[in-house]
């Protein structure tokens, strides 16, 4: 349990250690001053790799608490231009033209929505 416990912190510090966040190690109660890359299982050992390549081991009944200060980013804004054209289509997929005008009844695709012409 405490290897499954531990595998799934080492992914998740593995996807955030690669941003610019800031990450809080701490092994035993002792905070640690440095970035953890990944943390590999050796037998009954635990080790820590860290950013500066050092590494620490200890045994499964290691304590380790990462906590994580992430930095929120968001879209201020989003401009999207899609033409719009009246291109009109048949169920087979054939181009009728740019308009429902002249043509017989059924069923047209125009501008991705169904039209039923009567």
């Amino acid at each position: 349990m405490k290897r499954q416990i531990l595998a799934i912190g080492c992914l998740l510090v593995s996807l955030w250690a690669m941003a610019d966040d800031v990450q809080t190690v701490t092994v035993n109660g002792t905070t640690v001053n440095k970035t953890v890359t990944k943390i590999t299982f050796e037998g009954d050992d635990v080790v820590f790799h860290y950013s500066d390549n050092t590494t620490d081991r200890g045994g499964m009944d290691t304590q380790i608490s990462i906590a994580f200060q992430l930095s929120p980013t968001y879209i201020d804004q989003t401009e999207v231009n899609i033409p719009r054209t009246n291109r009109v289509y048949n169920l087979r997929g054939q181009y009728m033209g740019e308009s429902l005008d002249g043509v017989p009844a059924g069923v047209y695709i125009v501008n991705g929505k169904k039209v039923l012409v009567k």
